[in-house]
């Protein structure tokens, strides 16, 4: 980890990278989607939207606490942290359309720094740090608040979660509020019942709250819907057969027996419930397919069998 202080910090803010910080920003490689065999290559981290930072936080930095700004590296993320307080309170107050921040903590030297085009004006800083994000289909900035008179604000220099990446690739017109709240799915921050409804209803997330995730919504954007619709039936017909196979070795088995034969074959963003209701939902169709009856109890504690037409393999 480097770290640097502000006395160093005030060096680069405003101009290009330079020194230790210049040779730490390495080219990054990835894919975008599954269209070309060819990785897109960028920077780690963006010049400009380091130096929208920090410049930020000597706006905004409580000199009365007689502490310093800091830019800590890690291996794949860069984490800048200054005393003082978020103003907004919340950053998604911050990316709502014609948000204006109330005032800079240094008034006079934010001015300053505004007029030599060191800083955004005071609606866009924050919203354009992000955008930069959006636009090289990287994470959005996460803003720590939990410490009390400081802010931090951690930036990501790689991909995390691939189905995000493809899903901004191929969805320009996605707003910011839509692309935060994917961003939240990517890292597993818990959704609010109307952002859940919201993302849903655009179809870009599945699974059921708390265990959502980024993927069916991606096989419109880059026209796979066939190729995932193929691909989810595929994995129905496999786990069939399990069940299948297994009632050929032991004549019988209840649901229970199917859940712990297909638990860790099952997706894992699926909790236990829902991998239960997943089997449920195969021995129905089964069922009704003509495959499996039952032999006595109820659906919950009888035992399943195979119908007549599927007791021997056929040869």
């Amino acid at each position: 980890m480097w770290s640097w202080p502000l006395n160093l910090l005030a060096k680069v803010a405003g101009l290009p990278l330079s020194g230790a910080l210049a040779a730490s920003v390495l080219t990054y490689r990835y894919m975008p989607n599954q269209m070309t065999l060819f990785p897109k290559e960028t920077r780690q981290y963006d010049a400009k939207l380091l130096c929208e930072l920090l410049n930020n936080c000597i706006a905004h930095q409580d000199n009365t606490a007689g502490r310093r700004i800091y830019l800590d590296e890690f291996e794949d993320t860069v984490v800048i942290s200054n005393a003082g307080t978020f103003l907004p309170g919340d950053i998604s107050e911050v990316l709502k359309p014609g948000y204006a921040a109330p005032y800079y903590l240094n008034q006079l030297l934010a001015d300053a720094m505004m007029n030599f085009n060191m800083i955004e004006t005071k609606q866009m800083g924050i919203r354009m740090v992000f955008n930069i994000q959006r636009q090289r289909y990287f994470p959005m900035p996460d803003y720590d608040l939990t410490k009390p008179k400081e802010v931090a604000v951690r930036v990501y220099g790689k991909v995390l979660e691939e189905n995000y990446t493809r899903l901004l690739f191929g969805r320009d017109a996605l707003d910011m509020e839509t692309v935060f709240l994917l961003d939240c799915v990517q890292k597993r921050i818990p959704l609010e019942t109307e952002q859940y409804k919201q993302l849903q209803k655009l179809g870009v997330i599945e699974g059921r709250r708390p265990n959502v995730f980024v993927s069916a919504g991606i096989a419109d954007i880059v026209d796979e819907r066939a190729q995932y619709i193929k691909n989810r039936a595929m994995d129905d017909d496999y786990y069939t057969q399990l069940i299948i196979n297994y009632l050929r070795q032991y004549q019988r088995g209840r649901k229970s027996d199917f859940v712990n034969l297909l638990s860790s074959k099952l997706s894992d963003v699926l909790d236990e419930k829902q991998k239960e209701n997943k089997v449920r939902n195969l021995l129905t169709n089964m069922r009704q397919d003509g495959i499996i009856e039952r032999a006595d109890g109820n659906q919950r504690t009888g035992y399943w069998v195979l119908t007549i037409d599927y007791k021997n393999p056929v040869k």
